[in-house]
């Protein structure tokens, strides 16, 4: 028999996947606030250099329109400028702009000069320097704007209105963008954390059941052995013969040993099918449903009071089905439903029905027990939990595997109360 794997193992190797998920998510931190603090650092510097280019421009605009050499300089100074910048003069009036969708050669300095003596222009020079005045306004929200004047004798130009570098603009978003990938990443590594332990728990499902289903096989073919052994004994036995039990009460024995073999069978068949793509037929759901109802009625407790099954079946089209699953499921909620039976007379309800709104067949299982919270309905099918003295809660969990992810049906649990009962719904696709 194949060893399980050691408890300490597996936990170190837990411990292992926690550790490399701590340290990447730092590792991301940490690049993230390095990102952040240097953009924020190159932000300042861009901005700084904008201003004192304003600033530059600020002193040097005015003397270059008397100054030939100056106005070579400041042109080339101008042309190269990244940032949006418009220079007004004392009424308001641009007289030189860069990067703000407006070229300086649609608008001529005579045109300027002559709304600057309030002289009749063009409609079209016009619209062009209004637009470069909405720009200046603009500029003028975001950066104060800096005054041009003169030390000596006192007096004011004009003022540059600035705004940042496209590439700012840009640089703005790029925490923003950080912080949603290490948001990404980190939400990836945790998705990547609850599919391994999906995985993990999904591996120790499978392999319990292969097991179980292996460790069953030897114990059955040896009384099915033994079996035919003694009924061939019993039919070679002279009818005379000594024996302690009558004939007929042996055959009798010797059928229930053999419908309980059977069962045992069934039971490893379908631990056999766990991890593995079950065969799908398109049959009626009723017999099945009928099949795991009379199963559990032979096995319903006789000495505690008034327990019954009531069954509802309407006709309903064929689905695709695996039989001894799917029986295996719907015995495992029954027998849930019997054990909430916390009073007499208590009452099981078995319906079968076709929703045509949804397209889907449903099969109901309603008990009069004492129900469930809240909180008890949202675990319900985690493998494990469980509100039992005794029991390893893992029959409504099987169920949910075998019809959601076998018979790509649903379960659900449609209602419950505390004192008011359950209500479990299979839906399969028509």
């Amino acid at each position: 028999m194949e060893r399980v794997t050691s408890g300490p193992s597996l936990r170190s190797r837990q411990i292992l996947k926690a550790a490399l998920f701590i340290g990447s998510s730092l590792l991301v931190t940490a690049v993230f606030l390095f990102t952040y603090a240097m953009i924020g650092r190159l932000s300042q510097e861009v901005t700084s250099t904008s201003r004192v280019l304003a600033r530059f421009c600020a002193q040097a605009s005015f003397p270059a329109t008397r100054d030939p050499e100056l106005q070579r300089i400041f042109g080339e100074v101008i042309s190269n400028l990244d940032f949006p910048i418009v220079i007004t003069d004392v009424q308001g009036i641009p007289r030189a702009w860069r990067q703000i969708g407006v070229e300086a050669g649609q608008v001529a300095a005579e045109s300027i000069d002559s709304l600057a003596l309030g002289q009749p222009i063009s409609p079209v020079t016009r619209m062009h320097i209004e637009r470069v005045r909405l720009h200046a306004l603009e500029l003028d929200r975001r950066n104060d704007p800096i005054i041009m004047a003169l030390s000596f004798p006192p007096e004011t130009l004009g003022a540059v209105h600035y705004g940042d570098p496209e590439v700012l603009d840009r640089l703005r978003w790029m925490p923003l963008i950080s912080l949603g990938g290490v948001v990404l990443l980190l939400s990836l590594g945790l998705w990547g954390l609850a599919s391994i332990r999906q995985a993990e728990k999904r591996t120790i499902w499978v392999g319990m059941a292969k097991e179980t289903a292996h460790q069953l096989g030897t114990p059955l073919s040896s009384l099915m052995g033994w079996i035919e052994l003694l009924r061939n004994h019993l039919e070679t036995a002279p009818a005379e013969a000594d024996v302690r039990l009558p004939r007929a009460e042996v055959e009798e024995t010797l059928a229930e040993m053999e419908r309980d073999v059977d069962r045992l069978n069934k039971v490893a068949q379908r631990f056999s099918h766990v991890g593995s793509p079950p065969v799908l037929h398109a049959s009626d759901v009723i017999p099945v449903a009928r099949a795991a109802v009379e199963y559990v009625r032979r096995r319903l407790p006789r000495d505690s009071g008034d327990v019954g099954i009531r069954e509802h079946y309407e006709d309903v089209p064929p689905v695709n089905l695996n039989r001894e699953l799917l029986e295996w499921a719907l015995e495992n909620l029954l027998f849930n439903a019997v054990s909430a039976l916390d009073k007499r007379p208590g009452l099981i309800d078995v319906r079968v029905e076709r929703r045509k709104v949804s397209e889907t067949v449903e099969v109901l299982i309603a008990d009069n027990g004492r129900g469930m919270t809240p909180v008890e309905q949202r675990r319900a099918f985690e493998p494990g939990y469980t509100t039992k003295q005794r029991g390893w809660g893992l029959g409504l969990a099987l169920a949910r595997r075998v019809i959601e992810e076998y018979h790509g049906g649903r379960i659900l649990i449609r209602h419950s109360a505390p004192g008011e009962g359950t209500t479990v719904v299979i839906s399969f696709p028509t």
